[in-house]
């Protein structure tokens, strides 16, 4: 386990300097830092995007570790590497030793999973807080008796279990949905195990337990949210995504062209290596006897189904945005674990045993060469670039030539190179960028600044657009009006990252690159 975890860990954190802020989310959650009191320490609408958790981690890792490119993914890549001995733990759990290390190695390999640990998004974190949540639930259960006794630690289990669904939910909206998996999936248990009454009072008590310790977290972000116009304006802007039934199909079969998209050799080989060990397995008990326990987990085994069944059902309802699949891996790899586990079992039988023990010369050591040259090949993937390993650096270097080129400016103009105001429309990650520089910078979606009465500073004024701009239809009936207002300073065309593209409408297709606009707003 030690060794895939490190396998994890160089494949989370291949070449950090490819990494930088680009999507949209990434540029509205990294942005706490430079924002006021006045302001709420945070982006405009933040709350419509996530809740608080993410983006405050991402500000004190700032603060604690620099303004490195790649440190606002600080949260999800640690998330991400935590991940995997936690799927190893909760697939022990359910399925035996050999069922952790096969869900260990699938997660580890994921290349969904990479990529995601490697950006400043939610779902790392979230699948890190639900999976454990859901792991605290399935030992609880595994607490259960035939006399429903009370214990400290199953009280104690259910509380921390109501603790990371709580967190879960602070990191992301569908983070209630550990809860749905926990009730959903401990009550088919009960109802087809038949368990009397007195059981179900112990399972309900813990169901209670458990959504109360989460309800006390989420709550006050919740009554917080009030005066933006309380939860009914987050749940407005995100019902615009909701497809239903009638978009079910073609969302599911656009998934199924986004994961394949975002996948590359670093999944097949993991898939290889999980063959592998089940196909070693006689070989595998000369090192770890135990290998051969077996055990699976009825409450575990129902935890699983509502888990993977709930989300296949509900992912397509959606937008079919590539990163809404991720949760769902998390299920998937726990069942390829369970299938490996069940699969080896017959392969070693006593007499394969003691021949294995006989054998002398090169051939013991032939599992370890294979198992060692698979691992070698799940990093065909990073040495590629496939999409999890993608250069995301191109707007920081747009951002950052755009400081030099209004620094010049300012200079032959009289002011010092810091003397500059930027205006970004629409594009969070560029104001990200720009901040990270320290230069005075706003985030609108509006040009109401150039209007003559609005303007109360002589240093040079700059505006930003992308691609963003572009899209919207207020920025366009403004630019009618006072685009007059502005000169054109350059041009830059950056091609957004498989990651980026694949939340756009047409994305079947690669998409060409975007521009990004610098003017210059003509003193008065």
């Amino acid at each position: 386990m030690v060794g895939i975890s490190l396998l994890a860990i160089a494949l989370r954190c291949w070449d950090l300097s490819a990494i930088a802020v680009e999507h949209f989310d990434e540029g509205v959650y990294a942005s706490n830092l430079w924002f006021t009191a006045d302001e709420g320490y945070r982006y405009p609408d933040r709350h419509l995007y996530a809740p608080p958790l993410l983006p405050t981690l991402i500000e004190w890792s700032l603060l604690i570790f620099g303004q490195a490119s790649w440190v606002p993914v600080l949260p999800s890549l640690v998330a991400g590497i935590c991940t995997i001995p936690l799927i190893w733990w909760m697939g022990r759990k359910l399925g035996g030793p050999l069922c952790g290390l096969a869900a260990a190695i699938l997660l580890a390999t994921n290349d969904v999973h990479i990529l995601y640990s490697r950006t400043a998004l939610t779902e790392s974190l979230l699948c890190f807080f639900m999976l454990l949540s859901v792991s605290l639930a399935h030992c609880t259960c595994l607490e259960h008796n035939a006399e429903a006794r009370f214990s400290k630690r199953s009280i104690m289990l259910a509380l921390l279990s109501g603790l990371m669904a709580g967190l879960a939910w602070l990191t992301k909206y569908n983070g209630w949905l550990s809860l749905a998996v926990i009730i959903s999936g401990s009550g088919g248990w009960a109802l087809f195990s038949r368990m009397p009454l007195r059981q179900w009072k112990w399972l309900i008590l813990h169901w209670l337990i458990i959504v109360a310790v989460a309800l006390a977290l989420w709550l006050p972000y919740m009554i917080s949210l009030d005066e933006f116009g309380g939860y009914s304006a987050v749940a407005a802007n995100h019902r615009q995504y909701f497809g239903g039934l009638g978009e079910w199909l073609p969302a599911l079969q656009r998934q199924v062209f986004n994961q394949y998209e975002l996948s590359s050799w670093t999944s097949i080989a993991g898939l290889f290596c999980v063959g592998f060990l089940a196909w070693n397995r006689s070989a595998l008990e000369r090192i770890i006897p135990t290998i051969m326990t077996k055990m699976i987990s009825p409450s575990g085994c129902w935890l699983l189904a509502s888990w993977c069944i709930g989300l296949t059902v509900a992912i397509p309802l959606y937008h079919p945005y590539p990163r809404l699949v991720v949760p769902w891996w998390i299920g998937i790899c726990l069942w390829g674990g369970l299938f490996a586990a069940k699969l080896s079992v017959g392969q070693a039988s006593s007499l394969s045993r003691q021949q294995s023990e006989k054998q002398t010369g090169w051939k013991p050591v032939l599992p370890v060469v294979g198992m060692v040259f698979l691992i070698l090949f799940t990093f065909i993937g990073p040495i590629v670039q496939a999409p999890p390993w993608e250069n995301r650096t191109e707007l920081r270097t747009i951002a950052v030539n755009d400081v030099q080129q209004a620094g010049e400016i300012a200079k032959l103009a009289g002011f010092r190179e810091n003397e500059v105001i930027f205006y970004v429309y629409g594009e969070p990650a560029i104001f990200y960028h720009i901040s990270a520089q320290n230069r005075l910078v706003g985030p609108i979606g509006h040009l109401d600044f150039a209007l003559p009465a609005a303007r109360n500073s002589k240093v040079p004024t700059f505006l930003i657009t992308g691609p963003h701009a572009e899209q919207s239809n207020l920025f366009h009936k403004q630019w009618e009006k006072l685009g007059n207002e502005f000169e054109l300073i350059k041009t830059e065309q950056a091609l957004p990252s498989r990651l980026v593209q694949l939340n756009n409408e047409n994305s079947m297709q690669l998409s060409d690159p975007d521009s990004y606009r610098l003017y210059q707003l003509k003193p008065l």
